[in-house]
């Protein structure tokens, strides 16, 4: 009787000690997969529909406070927090996937340092959170897309168009840039270009904005900004502006241009400065915590899905698909860890 007395205070001592140490209570329920790649955070359907049609992800307060929750669950080991909507068509309010950074501590890419991880529940190790708005995002895209606005467009001027016809300043996206192939920001690429004279281009088909999801690994410039490999191994590309006298329905696309920039690694060093990490001594080793928000618990179908998304995206080899994980669009040079979430 006296034991049981004594260990009953000891954890009545210890859930207190956690409770004044997190300082609020967990809201949501938050169940890990067996498999400890995915997690997943039961919402009531109301607060799910408000979720989504009200664009609650872009609601400071109402994404803070489901983040701190979330870090009631898990501990600050993430570089990146995944959310993703537990649904089979995206929500046509919504775009496709959407980041908003967290912290920075890199300096050369156009980006001043901030740290706002405190709001979300981290002590300065989470960078980003990202928001995929269909079940199978994560594996076919826009997942690459959204972590490469970790690291850029900052620091370039660009111009872009989404309908093909009205062009306007388009940073963070590569928009009628060049590069050492198409860029996950969009852009075309370098090698495609005709120079017609008198400020007149020709280029293969290409988007402003992206280029067809997770099936383009990051171009050179891209793999620089993330750390991936020195300046020096960026060829040089050309940046237009003044666009007009477009015809982007029918391949070769071409376009007019007031003004072409070519930047090269000097260029780029000076508009830029040098980046700080280098390609070096920069984390190339990141690891990410993928969480399918819905208002019911996930059908055994539904872990499947986004179990089997998580371990082919973080994946250090390729799954011959067509589709490409992380590892694979940085050649190899960059990893993102989603397992073992029974750890954290």
């Amino acid at each position: 009787m006296t034991t049981n007395t004594t260990m009953k205070k000891h954890l009545f001592a210890s859930l207190l000690i956690l409770s004044i140490f997190h300082g609020i209570a967990q809201t949501h329920a938050i169940e890990i997969h067996q498999n400890n790649r995915v997690a997943s955070l039961l919402m009531s359907p109301d607060e799910y529909t408000n979720w989504i049609s009200n664009d609650e992800f872009n609601t400071p307060a109402v994404r803070e406070a489901l983040f701190q929750d979330i870090y009631q669950k898990f501990e600050d080991e993430f570089d990146f927090v995944f959310l993703i909507l537990n649904g089979d068509d995206k929500p046509s309010n919504l775009p496709f996937g959407q980041l908003i950074q967290v912290s920075n501590d890199v300096a050369g890419i156009g980006l001043n340092p901030f740290d706002n991880s405190s709001s979300y529940g981290s002590s300065g190790k989470l960078k980003a959170v990202m928001h995929l708005t269909r079940r199978d995002y994560l594996r076919s895209g826009p997942s690459l897309h959204e972590l490469m606005h970790n690291w850029g467009n900052f620091g370039i001027d660009t111009e872009g168009t989404f309908n093909g016809t009205d062009f306007f300043r388009f940073i963070p996206h590569w928009g009628v840039t060049g590069g050492s192939s198409k860029g996950q920001l969009g852009g075309f690429s370098q090698k495609t270009l005709i120079d017609n004279g008198s400020g007149s281009y020709s280029v293969e088909p290409f988007n402003s904005f992206a280029n067809g999801g997770n099936s383009i690994p990051y171009n050179q410039m891209e793999l620089y900004t993330m750390g991936m490999i020195p300046l020096t191994d960026v060829e040089d590309f050309d940046v237009f502006t003044g666009i007009s006298n477009t015809n982007f329905s029918e391949d070769p696309y071409t376009f007019d241009a007031t003004e072409k920039t070519t930047y090269t690694a000097s260029s780029l060093e000076t508009l830029l400065g040098q980046r700080v990490p280098s390609s070096i001594t920069s984390q190339k080793d990141f690891r990410a915590l993928i969480i399918v928000l819905t208002d019911s618990p996930l059908t055994t179908e539904q872990w499947d899905v986004v179990d089997d998304n998580s371990e082919k995206f973080s994946r250090t080899s390729s799954d011959f698909s067509g589709l490409s994980n992380f590892w694979e669009a940085t050649n190899g040079l960059g990893t993102l860890k989603t397992d073992d979430l029974n750890t954290t």
